[in-house]
């Protein structure tokens, strides 16, 4: 389950300058109609999130609302009522909201990190989680569509949460090593494959108890500890 992450405080351009690393020296093509984000602590559902995918063999960028919504969807997006900001990885290939973009319209999400809550209804504690890495980005599995009216819309794929933070959730976004990234957005992984994207890190994550905050609440002090280490 993913359903709260912090964005980069980067722009596009040098969010996409961090993928040099495994894509080569192309610059990626940005989408026109792409907005430029600014950083985020809270970023919610149904929100904008910075997206980049695979055509052919050159990258593109652009910013994409975060619930999927099909392409085969006719109508208003806020008309599509089901679930879907969130795709399990063991499932997505066989479900009908997902199974033609996880064919052909894979993506990239970068993040600076996720939320999760621990106990109980109305004592709700935050985490807020990362990777334990200097990077400034992290990248969660995704897929993404293209609506008619030219707007992109994205969901994040979750599996079974790594070993180290599973008392925390059960599940955990799928976060991409670097030599993942093209076989994720080319499609090029063997069978089976894909249950496996995002394990390497376990043993590397870093979790953090942060103070309550409010639906609307930004900053970055959201993400100050509170409470001790995990």
């Amino acid at each position: 389950m993913c359903g709260r992450l912090g964005r980069p405080d980067l722009t596009w351009r040098q969010l996409y300058e961090l993928e040099r690393r495994f894509l080569g020296p192309p610059i990626p093509v940005r989408d026109p109609n792409a907005v430029e984000l600014s950083a985020s602590w809270n970023v919610k559902p149904t929100q904008l999130v910075d997206i980049a995918y695979l055509d052919e063999d050159q990258l593109f960028s652009t910013t994409a609302r975060w619930w999927f919504v099909p392409s085969w969807h006719r109508g208003d997006v806020r008309d599509w009522k089901r679930t879907t900001f969130n795709a399990k990885i063991e499932t997505a290939a066989s479900l009908p909201s997902f199974r033609n973009a996880w064919k052909s319209q894979r993506c990239i999400i970068p993040a600076a990190g996720y939320y999760e809550w621990t106990g109980p209804k109305g004592y709700k504690q935050p985490w807020w989680i990362t990777t334990d890495s200097n990077a400034p980005a992290l990248f969660f599995a995704g897929l993404y569509s293209r609506l008619s009216d030219n707007l992109h819309t994205c969901t994040i794929l979750t599996r079974s949460a790594l070993p180290q933070i599973s008392e925390i959730h059960a599940r955990s976004p799928v976060i991409l090593a670097d030599d993942q990234i093209i076989p994720w957005l080319s499609g090029n992984l063997e069978s089976g494959e894909e249950q496996d994207l995002g394990t390497s890190w376990n043993g590397r994550m870093r979790a953090q108890k942060v103070a309550p905050f409010g639906r609307d609440d930004d900053g970055p002090d959201l993400i100050e500890p509170f409470g001790t280490l995990f």
